[in-house]
């Protein structure tokens, strides 16, 4: 029996650790293709991709799945509530979603439309205040985060006069006076927060999330100047909140436990001066394990839902009791984990540059007599030594050694040729030379040490050209070197036997992915299968639900892609309830304030210059039109 036939679904699950980053949101089925799950149906994402296409919906396509924000928000409730009942909280809990993290429609609506948990927005600008406030006709809670200028604040107080609860979130001693000057103009009474100043820092990206080098919240001596300023206008019980944020994607439950400390420390230090507050906002930084690897490393965490929970709520009751406090309702901004799970781009694979290691030249066609190159003929012995070798005889530091020699002598000959002391013809022969030596180590690369074994291996890495782009549905990839899981919608039941690395369609060398998720560990590359002429070959790229959408650009004119929300219904099938077009050329170009009503002007000038024939003229504007009218990405 082959080793293909051995390959299975469950060695699958392992190689790619569905298991571990998909928190039972994906699996793969006994078809060997990746499946969506909600409660107890699925839909096969590989059969959903080939309905897609049918219909016209070309890659690369973004698909969402609402009832996994769903049920992400259900799991971060769930898991408070256990938390509550276990430590007999008395307060309640209400997540905070911060639209900044995906502010697309389909999502807002979602949390605003569910009705099955209590849910709160925050908000940092006006522009996504205004777009809470016209979401929904029921009254909402509405955190106002972010700097604020009068105009911000006014618009603010008048959602109170919509009939929201709104809460202002003082960042600044400044933002007070305006809100003094609001208040009386339009008299409205409003409920008042403030964000205090952490000097506890987490690890991660986002480190200077806290600390006293902060961009957000109040020192201590200008919480000491608020409250007093608060006292001395007689509106200290407008102050309802404190709120802190310790950071963003937190890997560490320590680094979260040592925040919270320090936040309930200012709570009843604040409360000693008079200050009555009745809701504790923690920020965010709960994590989202895309590496599955359940470590402390920045794309990873070393706690549970569950952990995370029982932390805040056992540090804020003890403190609560400790200090004789009025247990609060306590609000989270873990918008990452809300959203990240419930959004999957589907690409197909265009193009293939296998690694040029491919020689098949044998040993009587290496001997030339005609090459003046010394590190040439020099590589030429190397590969006769070290094939009358025994590869048994050879250890780890023989090795090693090796390798050495063939790396000093591949950089000789690329000297030589940069120096001009080595043709053209020459280079080609030692590249095949290469090859062969390289193979030759390649059979012993397990007595390597890591870094000199992932080196030979990256010689063996082909290049898969994917149909999307990488700065405008991933850009996290780019600025924050940020692990996705990525693997293949199908074939999963046979072995992935290319090492692959993912390129997108720009022309920008960072348009590829570095880092995979594989076999337990993160590598610089990706096994996958190779493709055939018969049947596209699909990729996903899963967990991007949580602030790519938003932050992805336009980097060479690739715009927005198609997206679908798709609901999954208990027979296993599925219906599209949203389907959103990607960006034509056309409004790519008017959001560069590109006029194309003046380029047709310009083709029909060119064309009647160039003495064009009338049908020649139609056939090359019917061209131009279609291209202005279809997406950037191939088709």
């Amino acid at each position: 029996m082959s080793y293909q036939n051995k390959w299975n679904v469950k060695q699958a699950k392992n190689h790619y650790r569905v298991d571990d980053w998909g928190l039972q949101h994906f699996d793969i089925n006994n078809r060997g293709h990746v499946v969506a799950k909600v409660a107890a149906a699925e839909l096969d994402l590989y059969e959903l991709t080939e309905s897609l296409k049918g219909k016209g919906i070309g890659f690369p396509i973004l698909v969402r799945f609402p009832q996994i924000l769903q049920q992400s928000l259900s799991n971060l409730n769930l898991a408070f509530q256990q938390a509550i009942k276990a430590n007999n909280y008395f307060g309640k809990y209400i997540a905070a979603y911060p639209i900044k993290v995906n502010q697309q429609a389909t999502v807002i609506q979602h949390f605003h439309d569910q009705e099955q948990w209590p849910i709160a927005f925050e908000v940092g600008s006006k522009a996504e205040l205004i777009a809470c406030l016209g979401a929904n006709k029921k009254q909402q809670t509405i955190i106002c985060n972010g700097y604020k200028d009068e105009k911000y604040i006014r618009l603010a107080l008048i959602g109170c006069l919509l009939g929201n609860e709104i809460i202002i979130v003082m960042e600044s001693l400044a933002e007070f006076q305006h809100v003094l000057k609001q208040c009386s103009e339009l008299n409205v009474q409003p409920l008042l927060g403030m964000r205090v100043r952490l000097n506890s820092i987490a690890q991660g990206n986002w480190q200077n999330t806290g600390g006293e080098h902060s961009k957000f919240g109040l020192t201590s001596n200008e919480v000491l100047a608020l409250v007093k300023q608060l006292q001395e206008s007689n509106i200290l019980h407008w102050m309802k909140m404190l709120h802190f944020h310790m950071g963003s994607q937190i890997p560490s439950l320590q680094d979260i436990q040592s925040g919270m400390q320090e936040g309930m420390h200012y709570f009843s230090e604040l409360t000693k001066l008079g200050v009555k507050f009745e809701l504790l906002n923690i920020g965010g930084g709960l994590a989202v394990d895309y590496e599955g690897n359940n470590t402390n490393s920045y794309f990873s965490m070393d706690y549970t839902l569950n952990d995370y929970a029982e932390t805040i709520i056992k540090i804020v009751t003890d403190s609560c009791e400790k200090h004789l406090l009025t247990q609060p309702t306590i609000f989270s901004e873990n918008g990452r984990a809300m959203t990240a799970y419930h959004a999957v781009l589907l690409t197909d694979v265009i193009d293939i540059e296998h690694a040029h290691l491919d020689a098949k030249a044998d040993q009587k066609e290496l001997v030339n007599d005609w090459t003046s190159s010394a590190s040439l003929k020099l590589l030429e012995n190397y590969i006769k030594n070290i094939q009358a070798v025994s590869f048994n005889e050879y250890d780890s530091p023989k090795i090693a050694e090796s390798y050495a020699e063939l790396k000093k002598l591949a950089y000789e000959i690329e000297r030589e040729f940069s120096c001009g002391d080595l043709s053209l013809v020459e280079k080609a022969e030692a590249e095949k030379l290469l090859s062969i030596a390289y193979k030759e180590i390649f059979k012993v690369k397990h007595c390597l040490v890591d870094s000199d074994r992932l080196d030979l291996e990256g010689k063996f890495v082909a290049k898969y050209f994917c149909n999307f782009s990488l700065f405008q549905s991933t850009p996290d990839i780019w600025g924050l070197d940020q692990i996705f899981p990525v693997m293949p919608l199908h074939r999963l039941d046979e072995h992935p036997t290319i090492k692959t690395r993912i390129y997108d369609l720009t022309c920008d060398s960072d348009g590829r992915i570095d880092r995979y998720i594989e076999a337990g560990s993160i590598l610089p590359y990706l096994s996958l299968h190779d493709i055939s002429e018969q049947q596209d070959y699909i990729l996903g790229l899963f967990l991007v639900g949580a602030y790519q959408e938003i932050l992805g650009d336009m980097h060479n004119l690739f715009g927005e892609t198609n997206a679908v929300n798709i609901v999954i219904k208990a027979d296993n099938s599925y219906q599209i309830c949203d389907e959103e077009p990607g960006d034509t050329i056309s409004e790519i170009l008017s959001y560069l304030h590109m006029d194309t009503g003046r380029m047709r002007q310009v083709w029909r000038e060119r064309l009647s210059n160039n003495n064009v024939s009338k049908q020649e003229k139609e056939l090359v504007m019917d061209e131009l039109e279609a291209s202005l009218n279809s997406n950037s990405y191939l088709s």
